[in-house]
């Protein structure tokens, strides 16, 4: 859904109603503590800045919703997709994104794409009037549109949101079933640019990757010549529930250590981060003492360059195969 404007990001209506003035406005924005979104939308410069790439996409769209007066609008490509709850992996949408079956006009705030859309990929959030690309249409869109890291770590989470995990794991045959939709909008589309690495991560992304770091470490680790490894593989813990180990590599366990682990509600589940760290603690000399199979760890940091990812994994003593000595 479109988020609602409140007091941290708000409309000039909404600041002029409550008694500010364009003046205030204005000052406020020089002085660097509001952030201008779009002509007429304004965010308190703290909120903006804290605020992830998916969600001032959203408010992007917003602002562009609230700029159209009501006109019916459809939005597409990383618009959708944030509307969408996919990742927006080192990328960052200026622009509102919408699709026009018809004559159109980009301007600095919306970008207006010029492609057929039948009714079937729309799904309107408030019938009529405000509509995003189905899930299928919006992969297709962008995975032909952006860097491959960023178009692998939105496919991965696009199958794993088709894939509706729950209590008992997730359904890899709706993951599959989303894989066919995002292949056969590509096929209608033979010849058009970035069809062929769009369609190199269709077949590439998987459901297993929880995390954009995990996505990317797997496409690096492709690109740097080792095989492709286990994904959460399955390590018997202590008290009968598994431990799920990011990648196999062969003679060593792979893990993506990202920011989230310590810091996101969902990861956390109740903790502290210094829980968090025990509990890793635990968890790692478990798995290595039952497999036998030390551990190799990376950061986002180490994702900068397929370089920079080489250069971390020999400095731990990992190699392809068929460069090891």
């Amino acid at each position: 859904m479109l988020p609602s404007f409140d007091d941290a990001v708000f409309t000039r209506r909404d600041a002029l109603a409550r008694g500010a003035s364009d003046t205030r406005l204005r000052v406020d924005r020089d002085r660097g503590n509001l952030d201008q979104v779009r002509p007429g939308v304004y965010a308190s410069a703290p909120t903006w800045e804290r605020l992830t790439s998916e969600e001032r996409a959203r408010w992007v769209a917003a602002a562009a919703h609230e700029a159209g007066r009501g006109a019916p609008i459809v939005f597409s490509h990383l618009s959708a997709a944030a509307l969408w709850a996919l990742p927006l992996f080192r990328v960052r949408a200026t622009r509102a994104h919408v699709t026009v079956d018809g004559p159109a006009r980009s301007t600095p705030q919306v970008f207006r794409h010029r492609l057929p859309l039948p009714s079937e990929d729309v799904e309107w959030l408030e019938p009529g009037r405000v509509g995003v690309t189905n899930l299928a249409r919006t992969v297709a869109d962008v995975i032909a549109s952006v860097p491959l890291e960023t178009a692998v770590s939105l496919a991965d989470a696009a199958l794993r949101k088709a894939a509706a995990e729950g209590t008992s794991g997730i359904d890899l045959d709706r993951a599959e079933d989303l894989r066919a939709a995002v292949a056969e909008h590509l096929r209608r589309r033979t010849g058009r640019r970035g069809i062929r690495a769009a369609r190199f991560v269709t077949e590439f992304a998987d459901a297993r990757a929880q995390l954009p770091g995990e996505s990317v470490s797997r496409l690096l680790l492709r690109q740097l010549g080792f095989a492709d490894p286990g994904l959460q593989v399955p390590v018997m813990g202590p008290h009968g529930a598994d431990y799920l180990v990011d990648f196999d590599l062969g003679p060593v366990w792979g893990e993506f250590d990202g920011a989230l682990k310590y810091t996101d509600p969902r990861f956390l589940n109740g903790r502290t981060p210094a829980r968090v760290l025990a509990d890793e603690k635990e968890r790692e000399d478990w798995i290595r003492g039952v497999t036998g199979k030390r551990i190799v760890r990376w950061q986002m940091a180490h994702l900068a360059t397929a370089s920079a990812f080489r250069h971390h994994l020999a400095a731990c003593g990992v190699h392809p195969v068929h460069s090891a000595s």
